[in-house]
């Protein structure tokens, strides 16, 4: 009984030491110990903070296996605590800061509206949808899109799991900063790239990319997927995507995929599927999470081939990816 107690309390204050990593985050603390480990009083220094409260956060750091304790004592970076630095392989930071933005905990707050309306909590809160909110926001659109594209390392794996070698044009609906093109085109030296997004995010895309050494390969092109979808392409993808919206708003940006494609052309849908016979703790909670912020969810393996066949589309063999993502391709006939 007492550990179930223990475990069950972990669970209830598990608010408090999310927003203890993205307060962390935030200062930079995790960066300045990109170094040699650093005492309480060094950092307190470093970040203009005090000392002695500071020693508190970086025990619970410790506890949360972020940073680990030395003699003096000092604290180190720990493997996950890596993580939260900038510009590393595979670095959390985006989602860290992204996550402990305000609005998403104002929208937590209306979860109980979400479950007795069926409507998103974010449009009880705010009076509208996030992406109306970050629309008019450029600020924080700008933390949404960084926090995205904080998974481009993971993303390594897609070219693994899928064959590049006649592939001349990759198309990336919705490719946000265009970190998951970068991947694929990097992977792809013969391809060249095409991203569509909305004109705010397609301009700050093509600089991104500009700054990867991609400009010459890569056109952005500012626009709804709602409406149009480049066409011509031999490989469309969707990553992170469709779980943003309900199943008839899926079925519309899959008939515009569809309807650019030309025949052999194929579709790579990323997100995290619900498995039959398990209850994956990070899966369900992004999918309590779609009913808070968005009008979707996250869905089987069946739910998505059957949006997939319905758009004119035949599913092929999905393939596992890191996080708990999957990979599932589609071709046109």
């Amino acid at each position: 009984m007492h550990d179930e107690a223990t475990r069950l309390l972990t669970t209830l204050i598990s608010p408090w030491t999310a927003r203890a990593v993205y307060t962390a985050t935030r200062l930079g603390l995790f960066d300045a110990l990109a170094g040699e480990p650093r005492s309480a009083g060094e950092l307190a220094d470093t970040l203009g903070l005090k000392a002695e409260p500071l020693s508190r956060l970086l025990r619970l750091l410790s506890g949360l296996d972020l940073l680990e304790r030395r003699p003096g004592p000092a604290y180190g970076l720990t493997s996950s605590g890596r993580l939260l630095r900038t510009g590393v392989e595979g670095s959390l930071r985006g989602l860290a800061v992204l996550y402990g933005e305000d609005y998403f905990a104002r929208a937590w707050e209306h979860l109980d509206k979400a479950l007795r309306t069926g409507t998103p909590a974010f449009d009880q809160a705010f009076g509208n949808s996030v992406f109306d909110h970050l629309g008019a926001r450029p600020d924080a659109a700008a933390i949404y899109n960084e926090g995205m594209a904080a998974t481009a390392a993971f993303m390594r794996a897609v070219p693994e799991a899928c064959d590049l070698s006649v592939v001349r044009t990759v198309v990336d609906v919705a490719g946000g900063n265009g970190a998951l093109l970068a991947v694929l085109l990097q992977a792809a030296p013969h391809a060249r790239g095409v991203l569509l997004d909305l004109p705010e995010v397609a301009a700050a895309a093509s600089a991104h990319l500009a700054t990867l050494g991609m400009a010459s390969r890569c056109e952005t092109v500012g626009g709804d997927f709602f409406a149009r979808v480049p066409p011509g392409g031999d490989l469309y993808v969707l990553s992170r995507t469709l779980h943003n919206w309900d199943d008839a708003q899926c079925q519309t940006i899959l008939g515009n995929c569809a309807a650019a494609m030309p025949p052999g052309a194929r579709l790579l849908v990323i997100e995290r599927m619900i498995p039959t016979h398990r209850d994956p703790v990070l899966t369900l909670a992004f999918d309590l999470h779609m009913l808070v912020m968005t009008t979707g969810r996250e869905r089987t393996e069946e739910e998505y081939a059957e949006l997939l066949v319905k758009a004119g589309l035949i599913p092929e063999e999905p393939a596992d990816l890191p996080i708990g993502l999957a990979l599932l391709p589609a071709r046109k006939p």
